[in-house]
């Protein structure tokens, strides 16, 4: 019996050895996962503390550069705000000079219609002059006898009067009218343009009648007084010049196809082509004024559909423009086309591919793009019309070049 306990004592202690060796194990492997895990944890908490400080520093980089962004903004601001204030001045000193210059202008035509009078004045007592004293002459001689020589020949006339300093100051305020055409602001708008251009020309055109009838007024003075040394053919050929306008070419002028995108017109007597830069300049005139238009009822339409059917319309009104000018360049070498040596400088073959360089890098749907240009063209014409007025100069010159 002794023997038979001791054997089943001997199980018991070797089962509960393994089971204390069995917890030892799970102890330990508990501690080294919590350990391990507190370790891990440790790192992440480093790792994402590092992480947290540099995310700060960014942040803190960011809020110096909105800060420093801020200040430029400030300073960006009130240096744009001075310089409007500036642009305000010089526009405002601009107005004041265009308005004395128009002043001037007007007092310079009625100088003019001044000295006019005077001078019909002048001559009106010279001729009364000239008739007491031939009567006295008459009286002598049927009285007394006397034959008096009179001081003053009769054949001789007054010297005429000297108008090329007012010409030279009309010829220095129309370019200032041309100047302060094109140093204008680009918002103008172009309506208002064409109204301050119309009063320009008409006032120039008035300096010029004034100054046209002054001349003739004389000329006709000097023939009554000297008729033996009249010139009929002389006088009919200025007369003709002075009238001298489209009509009397319109036996010359042609017109060839621009591939649709008009007609190009031009004057031709045997091999001489002449391009007409007045048309030429009209069609470039239409077609920015039909431009302008678009881009108007365009800030007027909130429509996202009806705003890309006016963009494209735009688009195609230069695209057309372009093929126009470049069609217009084709002949020149084919045909031997040339511009008329009267504007030479202005308008030449340069000038257009300068034009046509421009509309290939603009896009009108740009507010500041169609102003440029629109600018350049009224500049072009502005200066076309002051070395073309009267028109008869123009038509004149075309004749002359033709050999008409």
């Amino acid at each position: 019996m002794s023997e038979d306990q001791s054997i089943i004592k001997k199980p018991v202690s070797i089962i509960k050895e393994i089971e204390t060796q069995l917890e030892n194990y799970l102890r330990q492997q508990r501690e080294e996962i919590e350990k391990a895990l507190e370790e891990r944890i440790q790192k992440e908490k480093e790792l994402a503390q590092q992480q947290l400080i540099q995310i700060e520093e960014k942040v803190k980089q960011e809020w110096q550069s909105l800060e420093e962004y801020g200040n430029l903004w400030e300073e960006m601001e009130g240096e744009r705000n001075q310089l409007l204030e500036q642009i305000q001045a010089y526009l405002q000193k601009i107005g004041q000079r265009q308005e004395e210059i128009e002043k001037l202008a007007r007092e310079t035509a009625e100088d003019i219609k001044a000295i006019n009078q005077l001078q019909q004045r002048l001559e009106e007592i010279r001729s009364q002059s000239m008739e007491k004293a031939a009567f006295l002459k008459k009286q002598l001689e049927e009285k007394f006898g006397l034959k008096t020589e009179l001081a003053e020949k009769e054949g001789e006339a007054s010297a005429p009067l000297d108008l090329t300093p007012e010409l030279e100051k009309l010829k220095k305020i129309k370019e200032l009218l041309i100047l302060e055409n094109k140093t204008d602001r680009p918002v103008i708008d172009l309506v208002e343009e064409r109204e301050k251009e119309n009063e320009d020309q008409q006032l120039e055109k008035t300096l010029t009648e004034e100054i046209k009838k002054n001349l003739i007024e004389k000329q006709a003075a000097a023939a009554q007084k000297e008729p033996e040394q009249d010139n009929p053919e002389s006088e009919r050929r200025t007369e003709r010049m002075d009238v001298f306008g489209r009509s009397d070419l319109a036996e010359y002028y042609r017109q060839e196809t621009a591939n649709g995108s008009g007609e190009i017109g031009y004057y031709q007597k045997g091999r001489k082509n002449i391009i007409d830069v007045d048309e030429l300049l009209s069609r470039i005139r239409v077609a920015v004024e039909e431009a302008r238009k678009l881009a108007n009822k365009l800030s007027f339409i909130t429509s996202a559909k009806e705003q890309f059917y006016l963009k494209q319309e735009l688009i195609s009104t230069q695209e057309h423009l372009k093929r126009y000018l470049q069609r217009v360049l084709s002949p020149m070498n084919r045909k031997s086309f040339r511009f008329p040596a009267l504007t030479q400088e202005l308008i030449n073959q340069a000038a257009i591919e300068d034009l046509i360089n421009l509309l290939g890098v603009q896009n009108w749907n740009s507010a500041e793009d169609l102003a440029f240009f629109e600018q350049k063209i009224i500049f072009l014409i502005n200066s076309f019309k002051s070395l073309t007025t009267p028109p008869s100069i123009y038509y004149a010159a075309l004749k002359k070049e033709l050999e008409i």
